[in-house]
C-alpha cells in the first residue's frame, strides 16, 4: 500500500520522499552555480535564501522522521504543498512562465498522486495549477525587489509568445488532471489487488491446514473403527453370557462400556463426515423436542440445570443432519457455559419461521471485543486455555449453516455477554 492508512506513512516511504527532496536541493544548487558562474547571469539573492530555507525544512523533516516510528500523512501533505510554493517562488525570481523548468510542477503532481490520499492529491494538483496560473496575472509585481518590471516577464513578451505560454499552462492543467485521475485509479486497483492476494493467501493457508486435519481425522476414524468394533462385539458376547447369571454389578459396567463404545463410534462417524468421507450424513426427519433433549443430555448434570430452553413448538418436525446439528448446538451451548460464571444461566431460544429455524444462544459472560468477534469464526482461533479447545466450534457451525442455506451471527459486548444466532433452512411440519 502507498500508506499504512489515511493518517500515517511508513518510514521507508517517508525516507524515499526525503531523498527526493534532497535531490531537488542538489539540482537547484547545481543550476544556480551553472547560471551564475558559467553563463555569467546575475541571480537575485533571494534565490539562495529560498534554497537555504529548503535545506532547513529538509533537516526539520528528517528530525521528525527520526523521532517518530510512523510519519503522519498531514505532515507529508503540508511539506508537498510547501514544495509547490517554494518552486513557484523560485520560478517567479527566474523567469516565471518563461522558465523552462515550469515542468517541475508536474513532478510534484505525480508524486502527490502516488503518495497522498485522493482528496489531497486533487488539492495539490489544483494548487499547482493555481500557482502556475499566477504568473499570468495582469500587472502583478515582484514584492520587495525595488523594480517596476512585471512578474515573470510575461507582459513584455510578444502576443504570440504570451499565447504560447498560456497554452502551456492550459496543457499542464489538463495533464495534471489526467495524471491524478489515472494514477489514483491505478493506486486503488493495486491496493485492491494486493489485499485480494493477501486474503487468498490466508484462505489457502487455512485450507491447507484444514486439509491436513481432515486427512488426520479420516485416518483416525479408519484406525479406531476396527478395534472399537472388536470391543463392541466382545462386550456384547460377554453381556449375553453374564446376563444369564446374577452378576448385576458386572452387567452395569458392561452397559457403560457399550454406551461409551457407541459414543466413540458416533464421534468417529462425524469425524469421517467432516473429513469428506462418503459416509457423510444425510437429512433426518425429527422433532425439535428430540433435538433439544439430545443437546441437553450431552451436557453434564450441573449444566443441564443451568440451561434454559425457550421453544414454543417443540413438536415441530424438522429435516436436518441430526448428528451434525446436535454437535454444533452442543458446541455453541458449551461455549456459552465456558464464557459464563459457574452459576450463571444460559438460554437457548428456538424460533420457527416458515422454512427457517433459528437457534439463539444467550450467555451472561464476559463478552468479546469487536476484534475477537471478527476472528471468532476462523479455524484454529480460540480464547480457551491451551488443551481445552482447538478453535473449530464456531467455524464448523458457520460451515454447517452455509451448507444448509443458513447463517451464523455473533453479537457481543465486553462485560455484557454474547448472543449467537444460528439458523438453517429446509424443514417439514
Amino acid at each position: 500500500m502507498k500508506q499504512l492508512n489515511n493518517r500515517q506513512f511508513d518510514k521507508s516511504v517517508a525516507g524515499w520522499f526525503l531523498t527526493l527532496r534532497w535531490g531537488t536541493v542538489l539540482c537547484q544548487v547545481l543550476l544556480y552555480v551553472a547560471v551564475r558562474f558559467l553563463l555569467a547571469i546575475e541571480m537575485p539573492a533571494l534565490v539562495l535564501g529560498l534554497i537555504a530555507f529548503e535545506v532547513l525544512s529538509n533537516c526539520i523533516f528528517a528530525w521528525l522522521m527520526h523521532e517518530k516510528k510512523l510519519v503522519p500523512v498531514p505532515l507529508v501533505t503540508a511539506v508537498m504543498f510547501l514544495d509547490v510554493a517554494l518552486l513557484t517562488a523560485l520560478l517567479a525570481l527566474t523567469g516565471g512562465a518563461m522558465n523552462p523548468f515550469t515542468f517541475l510542477y508536474l513532478v510534484h503532481v505525480v508524486v502527490g498522486a502516488i503518495l497522498l490520499p485522493k482528496v489531497m492529491a486533487w488539492g495539490l494538483a489544483a494548487f499547482s495549477a493555481a500557482c502556475y496560473g499566477m504568473f499570468f496575472w495582469p500587472g502583478l509585481q515582484l514584492p520587495g525587489l525595488g523594480t517596476d518590471q512585471p512578474l515573470c516577464h510575461v507582459e513584455i513578451a510578444s502576443p504570440e509568445m504570451q499565447l504560447h505560454l498560456q497554452g502551456m499552462w492550459v496543457a499542464f492543467a489538463i495533464t495534471a488532471y489526467f495524471v491524478v485521475f489515472f494514477v489514483t485509479r491505478i493506486q486503488q486497483a493495486l491496493v485492491a489487488h494486493r489485499e485480494t492476494k493477501i486474503r487468498l493467501r490466508e484462505e489457502q493457508l487455512k485450507n491447507e491446514r484444514l486439509a491436513s486435519l481432515a486427512a488426520l481425522s479420516a485416518g483416525a476414524a479408519h484406525e479406531f473403527a476396527t478395534p472399537l468394533s472388536t470391543i463392541a462385539v466382545a462386550a456384547g458376547e460377554l453381556y449375553r453370557e453374564m446376563s444369564q447369571g446374577s452378576q448385576e454389578h458386572w452387567l452395569e459396567d458392561l452397559r457403560l462400556i457399550r454406551s461409551q463404545v457407541n459414543r466413540c463410534r458416533d464421534i468417529l462417524y462425524q469425524m469421517a463426515a467432516d473429513a469428506g468421507e462418503p459416509m457423510g450424513e444425510g437429512l433426518e426427519l425429527m422433532r425439535l423436542s428430540d433435538l433439544i433433549n439430545e443437546v441437553r443430555a450431552s451436557l453434564d448434570h450441573q449444566r443441564q440445570g443451568r440451561l434454559i430452553v425457550d421453544c414454543i413448538d417443540e413438536e415441530f418436525m424438522v429435516s436436518v443432519p441430526r448428528r451434525s446439528l446436535q454437535r454444533v448446538l452442543r458446541g455453541l451451548v458449551s461455549n456459552a457455559f465456558h464464557a459464563s460464571e459457574s452459576l450463571a444461566l444460559v438460554t437457548m431460544r428456538v424460533e420457527v419461521d416458515q422454512e427457517i429455524i433459528r437457534f439463539i444462544i444467550i450467555d451472561q459472560g464476559r463478552g468479546m471485543d469487536q476484534e475477537t468477534v471478527t476472528k471468532a469464526r476462523e479455524p484454529f482461533f480460540t480464547t480457551k486455555p491451551a488443551g481445552q479447545g482447538l478453535g473449530f466450534g464456531l467455524y464448523l457451525a458457520a460451515t454447517l449453516a452455509e451448507r444448509l442455506d443458513g447463517g451464523l451471527e455473533i453479537d457481543s459486548t465486553l462485560g455484557a455477554g454474547t448472543t449467537v444466532r444460528f439458523w438453517i433452512r429446509g424443514m417439514h411440519q
